[in-house]
């Protein structure tokens, strides 16, 4: 599959993206008061938009897909998860950045929103099982920007797997993997 990099940023760029993510966080973020682009530093670290809250202000990383492709069957939103990219890893994998993921579909304006350390350790104590069970699918994406050319592998998952794992995981019920079901 090619990825089209720059399409997807200038949607995150755009006031469409914009009144998606302050619309998405009013709702999910429980004491939010407000929503900022971040500037291009905190871009390049994973930090799309700050939301403040009487608690401080956290990072959101804006996950834009084009096509709603699970809305057609009335499920649940698909998630795609970076694993790694231009050889090192994706991410889902790398600590730091954003505090909060926002995966959007642009076209019918779903969206679920994580924490992002409940995100991937969720999908690190689930990812194999969920797999070897077909409730992941793996993904190669070939992407271009700016000329540059690089190839990510990711998975998807849906948002309603990803969030009945990391409740497992808040209530205790996924300390080890013995008994776990999906």
């Amino acid at each position: 599959m090619v990825h089209d990099f720059d399409r997807d940023f200038r949607f995150s760029e755009s006031d469409d993206a914009h009144a998606l993510v302050r619309r998405a966080c009013h709702r999910l973020v429980v004491d939010c008061i407000g929503v900022t682009r971040a500037n291009a530093n905190d871009d390049r670290r994973g930090v799309d938009y700050w939301v403040a809250t009487s608690r401080g202000r956290f990072g959101l990383d804006l996950k834009p897909r084009r096509k709603d492709y699970s809305a057609q069957r009335g499920g649940p939103i698909d998630c795609v998860l970076e694993l790694d990219s231009h050889g090192t890893s994706g991410w889902l994998l790398k600590a730091g950045g954003a505090q909060l993921i926002l995966f959007a579909n642009i076209d019918t304006h779903r969206v679920a929103m994580f924490e992002a350390k409940k995100l991937r350790t969720a999908v690190m104590l689930n990812l194999s099982r969920w797999l070897a069970n077909g409730l992941a699918k793996e993904l190669t994406t070939h992407s271009t920007r700016g000329g540059s050319q690089w190839t990510s592998r990711a998975v998807i998952v849906a948002a309603d797997l990803l969030a009945s794992a990391i409740d497992r995981i808040e209530e205790g019920d996924a300390a080890s993997n013995d008994g776990v079901q999906p």
